[in-house]
């Protein structure tokens, strides 16, 4: 006797079980883990030398590479979230949108003051 939830068939709760085991397959979580989490050695934790200890205002820096990497979405110790390629860089390297331009239709005359 197994658990299936209320409203589903035995053959939808299998579909369900196999595509959430099949979703980590073929990745090296030994690699990073199920968290993406980036290791460092001592040596690169002692080179950092404790830069990055105290919270950073974002509105204030000027750059961002100036925001600790635990305040920055998607942040790495060595930077790398800044450097992406295609991404643009994060918050500050945001360029806007380009706008279509649009020519204005010119009115029709009027003939009468009245009419709008």
């Amino acid at each position: 006797m197994e658990y299936i939830p209320s409203g589903m068939s035995k053959a939808q709760w299998k579909k369900i079980k196999e595509a959430e085991k099949n979703k980590n397959k073929g990745k090296d979580l030994g690699k990073t883990g199920i968290t993406s989490f980036k290791s460092r050695s001592f040596a690169e934790w002692q080179k950092a030398g404790g830069k990055n200890l105290f919270p950073v205002d974002p509105n204030k820096v000027k750059d961002v590479s100036e925001i600790p990497y635990m305040q920055r979405a998607g942040g790495a110790a060595d930077d790398s979230d800044i450097k992406k390629k295609g991404s643009g860089g994060g918050w500050f390297n945001k360029k806007p949108a380009k706008k279509a331009v649009v020519e204005p239709t010119p009115e029709p005359e009027k003939k009468n003051w009245w009419t709008f």
